[in-house]
This record gives structure tokens, C-alpha cells and sequence, in this order.
């Protein structure tokens, strides 16, 4: 009992250290219209729509961009859209415009 035993315990070790990465990266397409643009510290702020997968429409919520250029010419009022990265639990713009 004690060998069954052992060889579960080093089966379970063993496939601890094969599980998949649960953190996988996607990428949703965001339509919104601005609410607060940060340029300095990288960060816009939503009011969005639906983004299928990931979230509902919210109000005021704020992003972190991944480059302060892509929110050059990006002022409160606009409609936009881009893609958001997303990997274990965080999220990032990799492209915001203007419609």
C-alpha cells in the first residue's frame, strides 16, 4: 500500500508541474466613448459597450494602455475602438482609435 501510495504522490507532483497555463492571452475588439484620458500614467477611462467573453457594458471604467501614444489625439467625448489584451487577470490596450 505504502508503493501505491508513494507513486500517487509522485504522480500528482509530477502533473502539478504539467497542468496547462490557465492565464492564456486573448484579445476582445472594445467599442466605448471616453470618459478620462491619462496620458502620463497610461491609463484611459470607458464608458464601453458589451465585450463578448470577457464583460458587460460598463460605465467609467478605467484601462491601462500599453504605449502613452495611443492616446495622442484622444480627447473626453470620443468614440473608440481597439483591442484589449487580456492574461491572468490583467488588461492592457494594444491599439486604441477613434471612429
Amino acid at each position: 500500500h505504502r508503493i501505491f501510495a508513494l507513486a500517487f504522490l509522485v504522480l500528482m507532483v509530477v502533473l502539478a508541474g504539467c497542468t496547462t497555463d490557465t492565464a492564456k492571452e486573448k484579445v476582445y475588439d472594445v467599442k466605448g466613448k471616453v470618459v478620462a484620458v491619462d496620458q502620463p500614467n497610461k491609463k484611459v477611462t470607458l464608458d464601453h459597450d458589451e465585450i463578448p467573453g470577457h464583460m458587460k457594458a460598463m460605465t467609467n471604467m478605467p484601462f491601462d494602455v500599453e504605449n502613452a501614444k495611443l492616446l495622442e489625439g484622444i480627447k473626453v467625448g470620443d468614440q473608440v475602438h481597439g483591442k484589449l489584451r487580456v492574461k491572468g487577470g490583467t488588461s492592457v490596450f494594444t491599439e486604441l482609435m477613434k471612429h
